[in-house]
């Protein structure tokens, strides 16, 4: 870890904790889910995943995202999993009203499932969050 940060994920089906859990391996720094077990506290940057299979953002990360400030991270970037992403344009607004600054570029991965089963992210996707981070890290770096 090159500096303070967190991954933080909210997951129905999984496939956002899997992202978070690779973007932590990557980085070398911790992951929990939202709300999480601490808070937030002088963070230099926030990872935040979510699935969004609505247009709008789940209330359980909204009001995480209302609740921050530049005490509790200085940076978030998004990633989000599912057919739509007009829910990331969401939080990104919130956490810029509130004077938290948005770091890169979401990242987002498309999944798609069955009638009667749920998509699933792929290794590939994984890698390509995973690399996203590290991209994301670099450009706070120098």
């Amino acid at each position: 870890m090159v500096f303070k940060m967190r991954i933080l994920f909210f997951s129905k089906a999984g496939n956002s904790e899997l992202m978070a859990q690779a973007i932590s391996r990557e980085q070398k720094a911790g992951c929990d889910k939202i709300p999480p077990a601490y808070p937030c506290e002088s963070e230099k940057l926030l990872f935040i995943g979510v699935e969004t299979t609505k247009k709008t953002a789940p209330r359980e990360v909204v009001d995480f995202c209302n609740g921050l400030t530049p005490a509790r991270a200085k940076n978030v970037a998004f990633f989000g999993i599912g057919p739509s992403f007009e829910a990331l344009d969401e939080l990104k607004a919130i956490v810029e009203k509130n004077g938290v600054g948005i770091a890169g570029n979401p990242y987002q991965c498309v999944v798609k499932g069955g009638l009667f089963k749920a998509g699933k992210v792929t290794d590939a996707d994984l890698a390509g969050a995973a690399k996203w981070s590290t991209e994301i890290v670099q450009s706070m770096v120098g």
